[in-house]
């Protein structure tokens, strides 16, 4: 049996391109994924954005994410159809293991935590703060 990993894929598209080639270079990447026996997961599109600096003269990328369970050996392979596609300007592989994912879920919580929280303990400020206000307006009349 082949060793699976969780990979996640990030990749930039040239943003000056137009939105059905930028879907035909989607498209591909989640087919050549796939096809060497790989599961996508997630396939999450971020959309055009403006590049912190110019890559190849270009100043916007078009940025997609995907999430797939796959062999250990795809990521060189991936790697090599990156460098062949000359539509795709930047990419990021990251090969995950299950104590990986396990570290992620867990610091989303304590993150989700930590914020609802916050938004109560405002919630609460705003609630003391605005009664305070409503008793000044009272005394004022």
């Amino acid at each position: 049996m082949a060793d699976n990993r969780y990979l996640e894929v990030t990749v930039i598209i040239n943003g000056a391109l137009e939105e059905d080639t930028i879907q035909q270079v989607v498209d591909r990447t989640a087919e050549f994924i796939t096809r060497n026996e790989g599961t996508i997961t997630v396939a999450d599109h971020w959309g055009r954005k403006r590049l912190a600096y110019p890559i190849n003269k270009k100043h916007t990328g078009y940025y997609v994410q995907f999430g797939a369970d796959a062999p250990a050996a795809l990521a060189p392979q991936l790697e090599r159809f990156f460098h062949l596609e000359e539509h795709i300007i930047r990419h990021l592989i990251l090969s995950l293991t299950e104590k990986d994912l396990r570290t992620r879920d867990e610091m989303r919580a304590r993150l989700a935590a930590a914020e609802a929280a916050e938004a109560a303990e405002e919630e609460a400020a705003a609630a003391a703060g605005g009664g305070e206000r409503r008793e000044r307006s009272r005394d004022d009349n």
